[in-house]
């Protein structure tokens, strides 16, 4: 059923299809690359907020980090003193100094250097002078806290509190911010972002104090939140009585909110690395953050570059040696590419499916399930091969142990190791799933290039549940056929329409690498198609909301679907022309919810034809039952982003896919880059029990026909 709404904006954000994260022409050189950083630790709160033990440590970890990676051994660094305005904005205050070592661009804010105006005046007079051939990264160690948001951002943010850093500020000074808001660092790190660089985002802080603690918590732990909200009623006073527990509309960076024709939260791409779930505590030990001493020990033991995603899960895998009840959280914002190698921004070639292994009450677990693909029902046919960097035989080789699940779950599974096969308890591991009982994809293998063509036979792997289709009768109809042509090249098409998916040519490499970029291709429309397929018949909380697709017009017409198949006439009328004569509309998610049970997390995906998979929530959206009541909605972007029709297509189709889950997901795991030479038109300018362990999917196919106006 469509919906119609009144008009809303037609501001949209969006990235070139086929590339997660855009970059720029000519590439970055990682040789060259700078480093802008601001780094924040704050261990000497005044009056009332706690006092913290390991936040200068964790400055000095970072610092130390950058100036052995960036830095120049060889020449004394440089010192810059800002004391001015700076970006076009009025600043005031004690100056601030800026290091310049080698390629790094150095400025830390300890204790009473870390108020309210000094972090603003770091991102705007030091920060944004990052290009787009450099990197940003934002560093904060001290206490988090929750404020009750203006109430003019309820349309925009239905949980209806600010999730603030804590900055330093002295006992008696009530002139001066003490809570840096999400809602101002959007807006810090969206003016960063308009040169382009690469921008990272660490937060060793947390906001509520709800969090779980470990049985046995580490000598000398203390939390890093400050609870200055002491009521769910906004009512009622907080903490400190000078400052009040709902925050003024105009209070926001100097009233820029308030300046706002359209009010709108901007969204930078970014990576944003974590200390801990929503509803846990950050640790504070005397030698650093357990977050923060766990994220510089996994880059200091890579023994190259490293990507987001791999970072993530080795950070998290030595977090939870020094602390069990702290799991640290990776998110990627407006587009972001978790494959690119950290700080220096460049792709690292295709997604492996490589998972954590864990311990957790005496049995050995995976963070990968039912959610990732993995079927109930024949786990024991899904092997995996365990390693480990620890891992190795009498003579230094690499050891693997073999494994398979013994039981799948929603967001990780149990696992039996292989019979005489043993991990050490204490030990760092991955697994990689070798073999999945999954819904065979057949392929049909034809062409004139017969010597390449039986290479590819001899050369293929099965394990993904990929198969060579038999002759007609002897398996189901193919999904894919593989052309090898007389020139050598590899042509992948879909076997029911003939549309060509992706050519691997003879200039890319050897016949052993195109073979490979062959199979890299299989996997990636297999995995594409099982997405699209991703669901959970059993589900128990689908009923608990319905997902909206928003489609807005150039006249800022805004139509509902809820359909699971829509086809929209795409006229002149309705479609927004750009400069290269695509005409685009305007693409959101919604979520209304029915009933107010269940805390869920939302999780918004598009799915183009080229068979990219893209995250495309502004960060992972939160339904709070405390904040939100039945009938309530939240919308999954800020703003929409823009897919149509290019200037020749006659049709387009995508499917936008929902993922909700009652517990937080590492959503990273389920995107990967289209297929190359697809670029859709995308453009930037437009009281039961609590249910746990559950998640479902709605999935909503939209094609898009050209259709004369008349």
């Amino acid at each position: 059923m469509a919906e119609e709404e009144k008009p809303g904006s037609i501001q949209t954000q969006s990235e070139p299809e086929g590339s997660i994260r855009p970059f720029p022409t000519p590439p970055r050189n990682p040789g060259t690359v700078r480093v802008f950083a601001l780094v924040v630790g704050i261990n000497d709160y005044r009056g009332r907020i706690p006092r913290l033990n390991g936040c200068l440590k964790d400055v000095d970890q970072v610092a130390g980090y950058l100036r052995e990676k960036f830095g120049d051994p060889g020449k004394a660094p440089a010192t810059t003193v800002l004391n001015g305005a700076g970006n076009g904005h009025a600043s005031g205050g004690s100056p601030i100094q800026v290091e310049t070592d080698g390629r790094l661009h150095l400025c830390t804010l300890t204790d009473s250097q870390a108020t309210y105006d000094n972090i603003v005046r770091g991102f705007r007079e030091h920060l944004s002078n990052a290009t787009d051939k450099d990197t940003v990264w934002f560093h904060f160690s001290g206490h988090g806290a929750e404020q009750f948001a203006a109430p003019e951002f309820k349309a925009l943010d239905p949980n209806g509190k600010d999730q603030a850093l804590v900055c330093y500020r002295e006992e008696n000074d009530t002139n001066s911010q003490l809570f840096l808001a999400d809602k101002e660092l959007a807006v810090l790190l969206h003016e960063v972002s308009k040169k382009k660089p690469h921008i990272v985002v660490s937060l060793d802080a947390c906001h509520s104090g709800s969090g779980t603690r470990d049985l046995a918590e580490p000598e000398g732990l203390k939390p890093r939140t400050f609870l200055f909200l002491q009521s769910a009623n906004q009512e009622d006073p907080a903490l400190l009585p000078d400052v009040s527990a709902v925050r003024s509309f105009d209070s926001y960076l100097g009233g820029i909110y308030s300046k706002m024709d359209d009010l709108d939260i901007p969204v930078a791409e970014h990576v944003l690395l974590s200390a801990c779930e929503s509803v846990q505590t950050a640790g504070d030990l005397p030698q650093g953050g357990v977050f923060t001493s766990s994220l510089i020990q996994a880059l200091d033991e890579a023994p190259g570059p490293i990507h987001y995603a791999s970072l993530f899960a080795k950070t998290r895998a030595r977090a939870s040696k020094r602390r069990s009840a702290q799991n640290p959280q990776f998110d990627t914002i407006g587009g972001f590419d978790p494959y690119t190698s950290f700080l220096l921004g460049e792709p690292m070639g295709d997604i492996n499916n490589y998972y954590e292994v864990f311990r957790q009450g005496g049995g050995w677990y995976v963070r990968c399930g039912a959610i990732h693909g993995l079927p109930a029902g024949r786990q024991e046919q899904i092997r995996l091969m365990i390693s480990s960097d620890n891992l190795k035989d009498e003579d230094g080789n690499p050891l693997k142990v073999g494994a398979h699940i013994e039981k799948v779950g929603a967001r990780h599974s149990r696992i039996k190791l292989m019979e005489g096969e043993s991990l050490a308890e204490n030990g760092e591991y991955f697994a990689e799933v070798l073999a999945m009982p999954a819904a065979p994809l057949y392929v049909k293998l034809e062409g004139a290039g017969q010597a390449a063509l039986q290479s590819l036979k001899d050369a293929w792997d099965a394990s993904k549940n990929i198969l060579p289709a038999g002759p007609a009768g002897d398996t189901e109809p193919p999904a894919l056929t593989v052309e090898a042509t007389g020139s050598e090249s590899f042509i992948i098409r879909d076997a029911q329409s003939g549309k060509l998916l992706v050519e691997v040519p003879a200039e890319a490499g050897g016949l052993a690498r195109r073979i490979q970029l062959v199979q890299q291709n299989l996997d990636k429309i297999a995995r594409w198609k099982r997405m699209i397929a991703l669901d959970n018949p059993h589900t128990r909380i689908r009923n608990l909301f319905d997902f909206e697709l928003l489609v807005t017009d150039k006249n800022r017409n805004t139509v509902a679907y809820r359909e699971k198949e829509v086809t929209i006439g795409g006229t002149d009328g309705l479609l927004h022309r750009t400069a290269n004569g695509s005409g685009i509309l305007g693409i959101n998610f919604r979520v209304r919810l029915n009933q107010a049970s269940q805390d869920l997390y939302f999780y918004a995906f598009d799915l183009s034809s080229g068979c990219a998979v893209k995250f495309r929530s502004d960060e992972e959206k939160v339904i709070r039952v405390a904040n939100m009541n039945a009938g309530d909605t939240m919308q999954l972007r800020t703003a929409p982003y823009g897919w149509g029709l290019g200037p020749d297509d006659q049709e387009a189709t995508r499917w936008f896919k929902l993922l909700a889950t009652t517990e937080e997901l590492d959503y990273h795991q389920l995107e990967q880059a289209g297929l190359s030479g697809h670029r859709d038109a995308e453009e930037e300018v437009f009281a039961p029990e609590k249910i746990s362990e559950d998640w479902c999917a709605e999935t909503i196919k939209v094609t898009l026909v050209r259709k004369k106006a008349g």
